[in-house]
This record gives C-alpha cells, sequence and structure tokens, in this order.
C-alpha cells in the first residue's frame, strides 16, 4: 500500500524547511560535542580538543545544510512576493555552490584514508565517516535527486527514495531544477 506525503500549504513548507534546516545543523554540532565529551571524558588540558577527523565532515554537512536552508527562505520569500533572488539566479550561486561542495567532500578522502592508515582514534574515524555520509545524502537530496519525504503520519521515508537514487527513477530536487535552468539560459536554450 503506498503511503501518503504529508501536504502543507506552500508557505508553511517552505518555512517549515527554511527553519528545520537551521535547528538541523544545531542538533547535529549540539550533539557531535556532548557525545565528544562523554566518549573522551577528558576534562585535562585537551578538554574539548577538536578532532579534525570528526569534525571537518561536521563543518562540510553544516554548511550543505546551511546553503539549503538558505534556499528554502529565499523560495519563501517568493510566495511571500518579498524581495528575492530569481530562480536563474539562485540557479547560478546554487551550481557553484554545489561544485564547491564537492571539492569539500573530496578533500576528506584522503585525511580519512590516512587517519585509518595510522590507526588515529576509532570514535572520531566512525563518528567521521558517519557525518560524511550525512553531508553525501545532503548534497545528493539538495543538488540531484529528492530523498526526504515526510509521510501523513509524520514518519520520513527512508528504504523508498534510496530504492529511487540507485534505480535513476527519483525525482530531481527542485534546486537541481534552478540549476538546469540557471545552465539552459546561460547555454542559449533558455533565452527568449
Amino acid at each position: 500500500m503506498a503511503q501518503q506525503l504529508k501536504k502543507r500549504p506552500i508557505e508553511k513548507e517552505l518555512k517549515f524547511l527554511a527553519d528545520f534546516e537551521i535547528y538541523g545543523v544545531l542538533m547535529f554540532a549540539a550533539m557531535y560535542f556532548a557525545v565528544k565529551y562523554i566518549v573522551d571524558m577528558d576534562l585535562g588540558k585537551n578538554a574539548f580538543k577538536l578532532n579534525w577527523i570528526s569534525f571537518y565532515p561536521l563543518l562540510v554537512f553544516s554548511a550543505i545544510v546551511i546553503e539549503g536552508s538558505f534556499y528554502w527562505r529565499n523560495k519563501l520569500n517568493v510566495v511571500r512576493r518579498q524581495k528575492a533572488l530569481s530562480n536563474i539566479q539562485i540557479g547560478g550561486i546554487y551550481n557553484k555552490l554545489r561544485w564547491a561542495n564537492v571539492i569539500l567532500l573530496t578533500a576528506y578522502l584522503p585525511a580519512i584514508v590516512m587517519a585509518v592508515a595510522a590507526e588515529k582514534d576509532l570514535s572520531g574515524i566512525i563518528a567521521g565517516i558517519f557525518l560524511y555520509f550525512m553531508a553525501i545524502i545532503e548534497q545528493i537530496n539538495y543538488f540531484h535527486i529528492r530523498l526526504s519525504y515526510e509521510t501523513a503520519n509524520g514518519r520520513i521515508m527512508v528504504i523508498k527514495p534510496l530504492k529511487m537514487l540507485f534505480t535513476g527513477t527519483g525525482r530531481r530536487s527542485q534546486l537541481r531544477k534552478d540549476i538546469d535552468a540557471y545552465k539552459r539560459r546561460g547555454s542559449g536554450l533558455g533565452k527568449k
């Protein structure tokens, strides 16, 4: 039986998305430092010393999610008929951000390989890999294929979006549509 997706009025949905992304970043950062404090239990000279193997992917994840929040806030301003960037302008900005994110995500790979090879802090490596995959999921969700769906009863669908991702049947994200519009415009295909 197909699950019914949750429907909100567009303005409420956009506000929810813009706000929820910021709350998510704050929650992940708080959880990171709480877990780091509990796991390390180091109140001496190294209290809250950053483990860059786990902290760097948290920064990348946070950057991608904040980019998403700004995107939804801009869309909310469009709906409210307030000052906002056009789809073409947003597409141009986010086309550049998409590639900056790819560079940031790729830069992590040698660091994690070296950390594993050097047998560094296992908890930091595990946390780093988890946060890295979360950043990749957000990158895909925003810049490629929509992966987040909320059902009418408030649950988040997980399996179906992943199947759509791996079978290539997923719907392009709204942001990706704006990037595509920008590219068509830049190549002359979208000019009137």
